[in-house]
């Protein structure tokens, strides 16, 4: 299980870095550059295992995805693809408050 959840967890970091990166391409500006930045932080707290840091991660996906959907849905068909990264923030969110393997893998010990 725990093995799994590293996967897991390691999945979701990518995602969070290369939605991040995305973004910075697709409108340079200061809100891209620290989108980048409290990616990279979220990303090390699942790498890290910060205690609760599964919780702390998928509500800030959550965040994120809610304070632009209005937005997404309201520029349709052009933002198409935030409304796509919205659908993916909430999976993985999802996968990070529900899945057992990530909970397992966050909770071990062995690797600290």
């Amino acid at each position: 299980m725990e093995k799994n959840g590293k996967q897991i967890i390691l999945v979701i970091c990518i995602y969070l870095l290369a939605k991040s990166v995305l973004n910075l391409f697709l409108g340079f500006g200061a809100e891209s550059v620290m989108n980048l930045i409290v990616m990279t932080v979220l990303a090390g707290v699942l790498i890290c295992r910060i205690v609760k840091g599964r919780w702390i991660v998928g509500a800030a996906l959550i965040i994120v995805c809610l304070f632009h959907l209005k937005d997404n849905l309201h520029g349709l068909p052009g933002t198409w693809i935030y409304l796509a990264e919205g659908i993916l923030d909430v999976g993985a969110a999802a996968v990070l408050f529900c899945s057992k393997d990530v909970e397992a893998y966050m909770n071990s010990s062995k690797e600290r």
